[in-house]
């Protein structure tokens, strides 16, 4: 029996760390293929066999598998990343595993495509405009209005997503990120800005999960954001608080977004607005949700979703049906001033607080820090789970209240509440 599964890379956030040790737990070999594997901390506690390699060529990629293990061992091919799900396509294809279709991730990953693909299929969107040239910037805008949304076709984590109000800040914007040649992984960007209909609507998410072509709802993720101009998202709250009509809604919308973009297998997770027409769609995300969404899932329904994802890719999930159990929730702790991190005080005492279920702090002290402008500028989060959403909001809060981030800035202490 096929008994080895091969990650291709991992986010950084934990859950490719605890991905891995669930795959050894259940008696399986895991191998871990990276280019860079003091990315990863505490990657040695995993018990997988680490395979330093080039994970952003396929040729390379490949060749580096049969030489490390038989095509007949293989049992599934995976990854938690953003970056590595196209490829992840490429190899289940050619080792006839569980998987996507290449041209779906392909066009999940590329949110120009997405929005062509969702534009053909009559699917409510932002107005959008693709460009190439510093010199379509104008008219793009122009077409679009303002204020309008600049941002790169193929990133993660709300990088260098901006919201500009003049069409020379769209210049600039677009200048910036068409002067980027290679992203965070190393790999060849996309030379495409979008510029898009700023929506000024609540903001949610839907969690999904599909098994050969059948796709089920696991739930709504109600979403709030700070750090305006950027998009930088602040709290999670599962399931979302709202009526009956607008999460079927919301439900259906992505639903029919999901059979246009042709996803097949997996855990997704779709970004959209809320607006007096709809639901609208901001996002396909063709994989797990990540900021810690899934342990809101687990949380508040006891299903666990990161090893759902993992169980469909060596053919086996066993989603059933969806009992929701109380509200979960994330607030995620950022600086609101550029220095060097001092410290935390008050952890303790918002620790004790209940219905707190984690609180962890991945900034270190000493580290350089600034106000948000994507998700990689965030310090540290806590996790709560009550028996309502009122419950859950208020000892969000409490928490947020009882922990003071202190900064150095420009070599003079201070304290930033």
């Amino acid at each position: 029996m096929p008994n080895k599964i091969l990650f291709i890379e991992s986010n950084t956030t934990g859950t490719g760390i605890l991905a891995l040790k669930k795959v050894v737990s259940w008696g399986l070999e895991a191998l871990f293929f990276t280019n860079s594997p003091e990315r990863y901390l505490d990657l040695n506690t995993t018990g997988c066999r680490v395979i330093v390699c080039d994970t952003n060529h396929l040729s390379c990629l490949r060749e580096t598998i049969e030489q490390q293990v038989k095509p007949e061992e293989i049992c599934g091919i995976v990854t938690t990343s953003d970056f590595y799900l196209e490829i992840v396509a490429e190899l289940t294809s050619l080792f006839d595993l569980p998987g996507n279709p290449v041209e779906a991730i392909r066009t999940a990953r590329h949110k120009g495509l997405t929005r062509q693909t969702l534009s053909a299929s009559g699917i409510h969107q932002p107005r959008y405009e693709m460009i190439r040239s510093l010199q379509d910037v104008k008219a793009a805008v122009d077409k679009i209005g303002l204020p309008c949304v600049v941002k790169p076709a193929d990133d993660s984590a709300s990088n260098n997503v901006l919201l500009v109000h003049t069409w020379e800040q769209a210049q600039q914007h677009a200048k910036k990120i068409l002067s980027v040649d290679y992203n965070i992984r190393g790999q060849r960007k996309a030379d495409v800005v979008l510029i898009e209909e700023y929506v000024d609507a609540p903001e949610f998410s839907v969690e999904m999960f599909t098994w050969q072509g059948n796709t089920t709802c696991i739930g709504i993720t109600q979403k709030s954001l700070i750090g305006f101009p950027y998009f930088v998202e602040s709290r999670h709250l599962f399931p979302a608080f709202l009526p009956a009509d607008v999460a079927e809604q919301i439900e259906a919308t992505v639903r029919h977004a999901l059979k246009a973009i042709g996803i097949q297998n997996g855990a997704t997770h779709t970004e959209l607005k809320w607006t007096s027409g709809g639901a609208s769609i901001i996002e396909i995300n063709a994989r797990l949700a990540g900021g810690m969404i899934p342990e809101l899932i687990r949380l508040a329904t006891d299903i666990d979703i990161l090893e759902q994802h993992i169980l469909s890719a060596v053919g086996r999930p066993t989603i059933g049906e969806v009992r929701i159990n109380g509200v979960a929730g994330i607030q995620f702790l950022v600086s609101e001033q550029e220095g060097i991190l001092e410290g935390i005080e008050g952890m303790e005492a918002a620790a004790k607080l209940p219905f707190v279920k984690q609180l962890t702090i991945t900034a270190k002290p000493g580290a350089e820090v600034q106000s948000p402008q994507n998700a990689y500028h965030r310090l540290g989060h806590v996790v709560v789970h009550s028996p309502s959403f009122a419950e859950t909001v208020t000892c969000l809060q409490q928490a947020m209240d009882r922990m003071h981030i202190h900064i150095v800035k420009n070599g003079v202490g201070g304290r930033l509440v």
